[in-house]
């Protein structure tokens, strides 16, 4: 393969793989793709062109595999693909890598001699978690990172967001119960906790860069994007500066600590209805036990 020792963060939308993921490509030696995985291979909303584009590459791969394996709402078991169109995958990802204009240090582009040395780091979403055992067996020396979250807090944004309690909870069910699995069955596959990042940001940082043995000493800034979290009245407002979603930011590391909201899980759930708590943990109950969080 041409990419060596990628990164894969494994989660949830709006359930902290963007902090996380901005944590790591801090690092020199970590670089970004276009965008979260099924982006890369799908194209972003709004650019029609990129799409179709992007659409007629991933093509061979979707009909070899006969599903659509880096879909964010396919929630099957990923078939097996043949060794060409996996090193296929590799190449997109290499030249993707190489030519996003998102690998910047504190402004500053990254050249493509830097980049091409760079550890990629991927994104998976939802359903894309389920494709772990085809990026495992690409990539043997790939660390993966799956952060989980409290599900009734996550279940309100995804409510919000038009989703029903049933539907998230059954797709919450079945990407926490691969985590599960995968945490048992992968080499170098770890799990941590969303309220882990929330109540001690400096801590965690150093845990992650433990698990993808990256040296945290040749990191001088970190680089957050803004998002909006919800207060404790229900309104959602952005943590630290922006005025819109993804503009970036730098901080020395010891200031996280005071710019990531800690009872953003505790704002979330006190919005979300009896009615829909009880169809979600009707559904992911088995998971929110394993994980703690009932």
């Amino acid at each position: 393969m041409l990419n060596k020792a990628p990164i894969f963060i494994n989660g949830f939308s709006y359930g902290g793989t963007n902090l996380i993921t901005n944590l790591l490509t801090s690092h020199p030696d970590v670089c970004w793709l276009s965008g979260e995985t099924h982006e890369v291979f799908y194209g972003k909303p709004k650019k029609l062109l990129d799409i179709w584009i992007r659409r007629f590459f991933y093509f061979p791969v979707q009909v070899l595999a006969g599903q659509h394996i880096f879909g964010r709402r396919c929630l099957e078991k990923r078939n097996r693909i043949p060794k060409i169109i996996k090193n296929y995958i590799d190449i997109i990802f290499y030249l993707d890598k190489l030519t996003t204009d998102r690998n910047k240090f504190e402004g500053a582009k990254s050249s493509s001699s830097e980049l091409k040395g760079c550890r990629f780091l991927a994104k998976n979403v939802n359903g894309v978690v389920l494709a772990s055992d085809l990026f495992s067996k690409m990539y043997p020396d790939a660390t993966f990172i799956a952060i989980v979250r409290n599900g009734l807090a996550l279940c309100e944004g995804y409510v919000r967001r038009g989703w029903t309690a049933n539907d998230f909870g059954r797709m919450y069910e079945i990407v926490c119960q691969k985590i599960i699995q995968d945490s048992k069955n992968i080499p170098n596959y770890y799990v941590v906790r969303f309220e882990e990042l929330a109540s001690d940001p400096v801590s965690f940082m150093k845990k992650i860069y433990s698990f993808a043995n990256l040296d945290i000493s040749k990191v001088s800034k970190i680089r957050l994007q803004s998002k909006k979290s919800t207060d404790k009245n229900g309104t959602r407002k952005y943590t630290f500066g922006g005025t819109k979603d993804r503009d970036i930011h730098w901080f020395d590391i010891e200031d996280i600590g005071n710019l990531i909201r800690k009872d953003v899980d505790e704002n979330q759930i006190a919005q979300l209805n009896e009615k829909d708590k009880k169809i979600f943990l009707e559904k992911a109950q088995r998971s929110m036990e394993y994980f703690g969080y009932i």
